[in-house]
């Protein structure tokens, strides 16, 4: 698929060399709901990129309780810990709002973030949103109403 026809932000704002070492090894995939994306405490063996839907990143406390912490649509990417040079993650990705979008194997991803100095910026520069969105959905979920709280959520999906 050209790049310019893409939805996710990530994909469609690389640079078309950047864009050029992902593309071979890109795949569509449909991503229904329930689908999980990232198995806490697991080897991250794929990075997705969704068209639609939204991803849920999820906290799980001892005992149980959990809290969703993130929100992953369009605009992003899971594999956060991959960007990080981790493996694995301690929160659980998974689909919220059924979805399409693309693939990418981590070694695929690896290997071109180690080929390429921008993707390597263009993907810490995400990471970082990603991880202010984050702490700001943790304050609003600790501090906010429900009625807030919910309204928020709509705003992000």
């Amino acid at each position: 698929m050209p790049q310019s026809l893409l939805r996710n932000h990530v994909l469609k704002t690389l640079s078309s060399e950047d864009f050029a070492l992902l593309q071979p090894s890109l795949r569509q995939v449909e991503l229904g709901i329930k689908t999980w994306l990232e198995v806490a405490h697991r080897p991250i063996e794929h990075v997705y990129f969704p068209e639609m839907g939204i991803a849920s990143v999820v906290a799980t406390l001892t005992g149980g309780r959990q809290s969703e912490v993130g929100l992953i649509g369009h605009d992003g990417m899971t594999g956060i810990a991959v960007i990080l040079g981790q493996d694995s993650s301690p929160n659980e990705t998974y689909i919220q709002v059924a979805s399409n979008g693309w693939t990418l194997p981590v070694g695929s991803l690896r290997s071109a973030i180690a080929a390429s100095q921008s993707l390597r910026e263009s993907l810490l520069r995400y990471a970082h949103a990603f991880l202010v969105q984050s702490s700001r959905t943790a304050l609003v979920n600790g501090h906010s109403k429900i009625e807030e709280r919910l309204a928020r959520w709509l705003l992000m999906v």
